[in-house]
């Protein structure tokens, strides 16, 4: 038998508390057979969404494996099983922004999101979000615009497409490297319970969290506060005081979220809180050896360290190329790369943006 189906039918039987799959994790006696009752209902259950997860030619990721993601681990009530259509790999991206808001939106709202989810994802940064419509589809739409991993969390079971019109989308979704995934078996229809109890992993798996459009009762809330507990950095777009839609969002501003005024608030935070991911070298390219920079006329301090790709950077700036398109068509990385790693140089001190959006080097540093 399958230890993964083992580990679905014998957790099914304890509180799925992070203390209760650590100690039926380490149990002597889990694979033990003989201990399951094969006529139990938990265990027909189990067998039958199994058979129909690769059926349908999905992934099944349980507690026990390497590549569950540690984020659930350290959430009060992991999911012991995970049920994932599409890129598996992608619960291992790195650095997701969550994004959520209202189901019934304005145009605001919906073409706030989705150019949020682009200009974020612009930078490598995946998208987590609930799969709704809405915000959430409008999030999706934006990371697929940008071509970055976007994941949905569903609130049944990943063989049901719910709302049934994002059956495209899912279907985009899962195509494009991203994945559709949900801790229900499959089968299991959406209830009113199981979308706010899947807002946990949708806050757990991002990075920070972006709440676009919410009313005062809005289910985004929920994502927002869970965050917080998780200490995770909350962003809320700000809205008119008459707006119903404004109204969770304004409130969450006042209770201590950050305003989010342009997608660089977000990823700024990104950066400072997951820095080694914007600078990683892609695999897939050779190493570039870049000449040190040398030009007396344009120092940096001494004690700024830059990596190659800064170091490239700071050579194009000092060519004459000072606007973001015009650098953009010099460097030899991925361009996705080039809107982290100038923040990070202003963030350095090493370069400054004027008013004029030309970059140019700071005075008074040297190399």
């Amino acid at each position: 038998m399958d230890k993964r189906l083992i580990w679905a039918i014998k957790s099914s039987y304890v509180t799925p508390t992070r203390k209760k799959l650590e100690e039926l994790r380490t149990r002597e006696d889990l694979f033990d057979e003989d201990l399951i009752d094969k006529r139990d209902k938990k265990y027909m259950w189990a067998l039958s969404s199994f058979e129909r997860a690769l059926e349908k030619g999905c992934h099944i990721v349980t507690y026990i494996d390497d590549i569950y993601p540690e984020a659930f681990r350290e959430i009060s009530l992991p999911p012991p099983v995970l049920y994932v259509r599409g890129n598996v790999h992608a619960l291992s991206h790195g650095v997701y922004a969550g994004m959520v808001g209202c189901r019934k939106s304005d145009d605001y709202g919906l073409r706030t999101a989705m150019q949020l989810a682009r200009e974020i994802g612009q930078t490598g940064a995946g998208i987590v979000s609930g799969g709704a419509e809405g915000v959430d589809a409008a999030s999706h739409k934006g990371a697929l615009m940008a071509g970055v991993p976007t994941i949905a969390v569903f609130g049944n079971g990943v063989d049901i497409s719910y709302p049934d019109f994002n059956a495209e989308l899912f279907e985009r979704i899962e195509k494009s490297g991203g994945a559709l995934i949900s801790e229900f078996p499959m089968g299991y229809a959406p209830t009113k319970k199981t979308f706010p109890h899947r807002n946990r992993l949708i806050a757990a798996l991002s990075t920070a969290v972006v709440v676009v459009r919410a009313g005062k009762r809005s289910g985004s809330l929920i994502t927002a506060n869970q965050a917080i507990n998780m200490n995770k950095t909350v962003f809320a777009v700000p809205g008119n005081i008459d707006d119903g839609l404004s109204i969770g969002t304004n409130e969450l501003i006042r209770d201590g979220a950050f305003p989010l005024l342009s997608a660089m608030d977000v990823i700024d935070e990104l950066i400072e809180r997951k820095p080694d991911f914007f600078v990683r070298e892609k695999e897939e390219k050779p190493k570039i050896e870049i000449p040190p920079y040398e030009k007396p006329t344009k120092k940096m301090k001494t004690n700024v360290v830059l990596s190659e790709y800064e170091k490239e950077i700071v050579n194009i700036i000092n060519d004459g190329y000072t606007v973001l398109p015009d650098i953009e068509g010099q460097i030899s990385f991925d361009a996705s790369r080039l809107t982290a790693l100038l923040t990070m140089m202003e963030m350095k001190g090493v370069i400054k943006r004027g008013s004029d959006k030309k970059y140019k080097m700071t005075s008074g540093g040297e190399c």
